[in-house]
């Protein structure tokens, strides 16, 4: 990463003059226009992992889903059978509600999901971290952490669909609480009970809670650039493994 575009922190984090410096993709897509300031402050720290979220799913969602999708799915969803055709659509940032039953106990707000992975068959949630942790409670209710309340509203879009969630991180050390959760969720029986006093369908399309890590998508990022027949798509598989390597997050090629 170049640092002529960025200046040290007081911390010494390097922050980019523009947010557009940190990214290597679609740096001027529409979606920023209606961005809120904080997210668009957030993202010219080179610890934001909303960066680090768009520029490699952004150039995942730029390469054919036969390249990528086994990769990712034998790490993140190991045991589903799940085909990588051209339905595959990867969006970030969704605003998505939550299910109206929840409201009748106190207000919650819509929830921004960082990356949703779908097809008409299933949807697949993806809660992204890079330096810091999951969120232990929401305004309202101290009891439902990030990764609960991305299973509850993840579950209710999925409607008659097979649901999946994965939290990815860093490492365990980077994100301790979310880790151990998704570990004791793992088993789906935890969350439904949680969740169980405003969702009378049991979450029946919940099928599998995981873990991801940051080495593991520049894993599949490698796949992508080896089993993709255009050579623009490879193009975005190598560029984002590059910037990642920058970052010290390093693909099975430099271990």
């Amino acid at each position: 990463m170049s640092t002529a575009s960025f200046v040290a922190s007081p911390s010494g984090v390097l922050i980019a003059n523009s947010f557009r410096d940190n990214l290597i993709i679609d740096r001027h897509d529409p979606v920023f226009a209606t961005m809120r300031a904080s997210k668009i402050k957030h993202l010219r720290s080179e610890n934001s992992e909303d960066a680090v979220t768009w520029n490699v799913f952004r150039s995942l969602g730029q390469i054919i889903p036969a390249a990528w999708f086994p990769a990712i799915t034998s790490v993140g969803l190991s045991g589903a059978s799940l085909l990588a055709d051209d339905s595959i659509i990867v969006e970030l940032w969704r605003s998505v509600p939550p299910p109206p039953s929840l409201l009748r106990d106190g207000d919650e707000g819509n929830s921004e999901v960082d990356v949703i992975v779908e097809s008409p068959n299933w949807v697949w949630f993806i809660e992204a971290k890079y330096r810091g942790d999951i969120s232990l409670r929401t305004t309202t209710r101290p009891g439902r952490n990030q990764i609960l309340r991305n299973i509850d509203v993840g579950s209710y879009y999925a409607g008659v669909r097979d649901f999946y969630f994965s939290l990815l991180v860093s490492s365990e050390q980077a994100s301790p609480v979310g880790c151990e959760t998704v570990k004791l969720y793992k088993d789906l029986i935890e969350p439904r009970k949680a969740l169980s006093g405003h969702r009378p369908d049991g979450l029946k399309n919940l099928k599998g809670v995981s873990l991801l890590t940051w080495t593991d998508l520049a894993n599949v990022l490698t796949v992508a650039k080896g089993a993709a027949g255009r050579s623009d798509e490879k193009g975005y598989a190598e560029r984002a493994i590059a910037w990642l390597g920058e970052k010290g997050i390093p693909n099975g090629s430099d271990q």
